[in-house]
């Protein structure tokens, strides 16, 4: 089977909150595509860490930075054959979207947002050290990255093919800088003192590997940006592994000549030091200016290839969806661009410029540990979809990406640098708490670019009461027999009753229909009020009008704080999609209240005696406490079925007695409950059999099962279509378990 997506970038039309989302533009070739990897890997990494990284471990820095070079190519690889797959904006977080469960897949984007902002940061605050110590100092040590700061995120707001043509540019000059800073420090070149200088301190060659780590991240990068490349299957394989090819060059031979600088200490000034001791002030000063373009256009591609996840993350409900927002004129995702270089901003002033590289480092290998393990589950979950790049040797592979990620990541605290671990730690349980208390308390409908619905007619009752019932009416055959049962229920509880009619009107049609339709669904609605009297329970009655019925329906409920929604239901459609039927899927699906759907027999009327099959589900006991409130408001009775089979030996059937009997010592002695063993072939076919003895059934949803998304087969279901006479189906709202399954969801 087949599954190769197609289509433009990732934030199509429709997928905003009540915008109008604008694609991102194709404008990035293979020279972008290298200028962003490769811009972001020259960067502070290079001109910061090359002199740390010296002063730890002496000219086994190559050492350290090869062994950073290989475990980066290891998931450089399973980002080629992702991006062959989904050659849309999101990079690693997308691969977890479409393998890992929805929550899991978060917290993978949530780490690569937090690393890419973080090592941003760091190249910013790079950049401002830079610059007190070879240019200006100035009062505020962190202002002259943040001013830069401010500056490419406007660049970033304009546009990607401006961001891009600056990346090439400043990419193409720093290259030439290395160059010209290589050939004039290997004039100088000793190898005596290089060997002297090679540390054999494996350990600390490890961790400082890990601390390099950050460098070779700008693949990442050019994956994150797929959305804006043109022909991102073939361009995005071959930019990552020439770009990381390139870099690993330029890094050896840089490390060879700070080596042999024999600087007095190795700081992460010390690249600007020795190029001032090779090249003369002169020169010094045009490779200290080609740091400060490096770390300019490494923060450029960050924020590029962070915000970019932050749209993926949004246009998958994963992020508020305010942060994917198209400009229409400028094709960029300006309020993920905004964010971005807010939180870099705040990075840069909060931590230490060691401590920023470690922070990123964790969080991004922690990241890169789930997109690996990802590919592992990908390539069994779907093993015939199309792979035009494929990994070798999977499951090997990525697995020692995984184990070479984890032992790096080791390395950090190992080294004693606990400080980013902790804030790392910290960081992450911030995301989970805020991720489900965002997704655990939203208020979802359906339709949500639509506009919303409104009242246009709205007659309130005088009275309220602790207990409120939602009534959708449609059907004039029906709606008076659910306005009583309602009534019935509203007694029992002190409740009162809602009864809402919604007009779909669409957006073209004239007013002056409009108004006719509005005043003749009005008219059904005052007569239905004037009910009130007789049923004894306070009426109020609401007409809206909107563009989705499901949505104003969940609207009013909403508003109302609705405890029941009682639906008349004409039963199951013949669509595997809309199992209940269009509206009714919806709002079963979405509300936040118990949801009782009424299918009426024959004769639709308020049942008196009712079966109520049960296993003792959360759904069936609910389901009890609302059959014996119609039973007693009808003056009937209340059945308690317990199933066994036909051929089960007398201790089963006795079992069930007692469990029956149990069940009917939690109800009110006073009620008239009864027991009832069922026996048959079957569990629906002896509920089935019974329910010609009863006005109605009623039965509770198995599990949480009961939405648009039923399993065909279920006993409740089964029952629904089965039984000739009303059925009632009920599913319980629980606030804990259904914030849960908010946060958990697709």
């Amino acid at each position: 089977m087949s599954e190769r997506p197609h289509g433009g970038a990732a934030g199509s039309a429709g997928e905003g909150d009540g915008v109008v989302v604008a694609g991102l533009s194709r404008d990035l070739g293979l020279v972008s595509a290298l200028a962003i990897g490769t811009g972001t890997m020259i960067a502070a990494g290079i001109f910061t860490l090359s002199g740390l990284a010296v002063g730890y471990v002496g000219s086994a820095a190559i050492v350290s930075f090869l062994l950073a070079a290989v475990v980066a190519a290891f998931t450089a690889l399973t980002y080629c054959e992702f991006t062959s797959i989904y050659p849309f904006s999101g990079e690693g977080y997308l691969y977890a979207r479409k393998t890992f469960p929805p929550l899991l897949a978060y917290l993978v984007g949530w780490c690569i947002l937090l690393g890419y902002s973080s090592s941003c940061a760091f190249y910013i605050a790079s950049l401002s050290t830079y610059f007190n110590e070879f240019i200006w100092h100035v009062p505020l040590a962190a202002l002259p990255g943040l001013v830069f700061l401010a500056a490419l995120t406007l660049l970033n707001i304009k546009g990607t093919k401006e961001s891009g043509t600056f990346q090439i540019v400043v990419t193409v000059a720093k290259i030439a800088l290395l160059v010209w800073f290589i050939a004039g420090g290997l004039g100088g070149f000793d190898t005596a003192a290089v060997t002297e200088r090679f540390s054999r301190d494996l350990p600390m060659i490890a961790s400082t590997a890990a601390l390099v780590f950050i460098t070779f991240f700008g693949f990442s990068a050019i994956a994150a940006s797929a959305g804006e490349v043109i022909n991102p299957t073939k361009t995005i394989p071959r930019a990552i592994f020439i770009s990381m090819l390139v870099v690993t060059v330029l890094y050896a031979l840089v490390v060879l000549v700070v080596v042999v600088a024999d600087l007095n200490e190795y700081t992460e000034a010390a690249m600007g030091v020795a190029a001032r001791a090779f090249l003369g002030p002169i020169g010094g000063a045009v490779i200290v200016g080609g740091a400060i373009f490096s770390m300019i256009s490494a923060s450029n591609a960050s924020i590029l290839a962070g915000s970019r996840v932050a749209l993926s993350m949004s246009h998958r409900r994963h992020l508020p969806r305010f942060f994917g927002r198209v400009g229409e004129r400028t094709h960029t995702p300006f309020v993920a661009v905004l964010a971005a270089g807010a939180s870099i901003g705040l990075f840069a002033l909060v931590l230490p410029l060691e401590d920023l590289a470690h922070f990123a480092n964790l969080v991004l290998l922690l990241a890169l540990c789930f997109v690996n393990a990802a590919l592992i589950v990908h390539r069994r979950r779907h093993p015939g979809i199309e792979r035009p790049f494929r990994v070798p040797l999977v499951p090997l592979v990525p697995a020692l990406g995984i184990a070479a990620n984890i032992y790096l990541i080791l390395q950090i605290p190992m080294q004693g640098h606990l400080q980013p671990v902790l804030l790392a730690m910290f960081a992450l349980l911030v995301g989970l708490f805020w991720y489900a208390a965002w997704r655990g308390t939203r208020f979802e409908v359906p339709d949500p670019a639509g506009p919303g619905s409104r009242i246009v007619a709205l007659r309130a009752s005088p009275r309220t009461a602790p207990f409120r019932i939602l009534l959708p009416v449609y059907n004039p055959h029906t709606a008076e027999p659910l306005l009583r049962m309602a009534a019935t229920l509203a007694r029992h509880r002190d409740g009162e009753i809602t009864v809402l009619r919604v007009v779909r009107v669409p957006d073209q049609l004239p007013p002056e229909l409009a108004r006719k339709a509005i005043d003749a669904e009005d008219d059904m609605l005052e007569r239905l009020q004037g009910l009130d009297g007789e049923l004894g329970v306070p009426v109020t009655t609401e007409l809206r009008v909107g563009r989705n019925v499901a949505r104003a329906i969940l609207e009013a409920a909403h508003e109302d704080r609705s405890h029941l929604i009682l639906l008349g239901w004409k039963g199951f459609t013949t669509q595997a999609r809309k199992v209940l039927g269009e509206v009714t899927d919806d709002v079963v699906r979405l509300a936040r209240a118990d949801i009782m759907l009424v299918r009426f027999g024959p004769e639709p009327a308020v049942p008196r005696r009712i079966l109520l099959p049960t296993a003792g589900s959360v759904h069936a006991r609910k389901a009890g406490g609302y059959a014996l409130g119609i039973t007693e408001g009808s003056g009937g009775s209340l059945t308690l079925g317990g199933v066994v089979a036909a051929d089960a030996p007398e201790r089963k059937r006795a079992d069930r007695e007692r469990w029956l009997a149990d069940e009917r010592a939690e109800m009110p002695a006073g009620a008239a409950v009864e027991t009832r063993v069922l026996a048959g072939a079957g569990v629906v076919e002896s509920i089935v059999a019974a329910a010609d003895e009863y006005d109605a059934v009623m039965v509770g949803a198995s599990g949480d099962s009961f939405s648009s998304r039923i399993v065909f087969g279920t006993i409740p279901e089964r029952v629904a279509r089965e039984a000739p006479g009303t059925v009632m189906v009920l599913k319980s709202h629980d606030r804990v378990r259904a914030f849960m399954g908010r946060v958990a969801a697709d």
